[in-house]
């Protein structure tokens, strides 16, 4: 499935390179129940428990922030899979354009899915583009409040 979209911000690509590859901001904007361990810059280990009524599973994966060699751009990669959940692959290439006082960060790449993860994507295929634009949005905002928070004790 593809997916893209635009999100302007008020950061500077670098600044908002960094707030991604930071594994506390990362843990804030994950669900409840996971699990972030860096395994090195910009790669994450990673397990997410969701409970379906008395039924526990939890996902493992990897997440990687990896720079593309133009700029400040990135791909971002995850990779999860689960023997009953089904597997997940996340690829994004994510493009930032500064101009002036503003940033534009343009995304676009794929999401595949099997089992009952693929099964729910389908489903949900017109959320997935919603959820992560409000996933890299939240991503944004708190980039933001930190970025202001920068500029004005200097």
């Amino acid at each position: 499935m593809e997916i893209s979209g635009l999100i302007r911000s008020v950061c500077p690509p670098e600044f908002l390179v960094s707030v991604m590859q930071d594994r506390a901001t990362l843990l804030r904007l994950m669900p409840e129940g996971t699990k972030l361990d860096q395994i090195s810059p910009g790669r994450f280990a990673f397990s997410v428990t969701k409970g379906f009524g008395p039924v526990k599973l939890t996902l493992p994966g990897q997440l990687s922030l990896t720079p593309t060699g133009e700029g400040q751009d990135q791909v971002l990669t995850a990779r999860a899979a689960h023997i009953i959940g089904g597997k997940v692959d996340l690829d994004l290439t994510l493009t930032f354009d500064a101009t002036g006082q503003q940033t534009r960060l343009a995304y676009s790449g794929e999401i595949a899915a099997t089992g009952l993860a693929g099964r729910v994507l389908r489903e949900n295929r017109a959320k997935v583009n919603a959820v992560l634009k409000t996933l890299l949005t939240r991503l944004k905002l708190h980039a933001e409040a930190r970025f202001r928070q920068s500029t004005a004790t200097t």
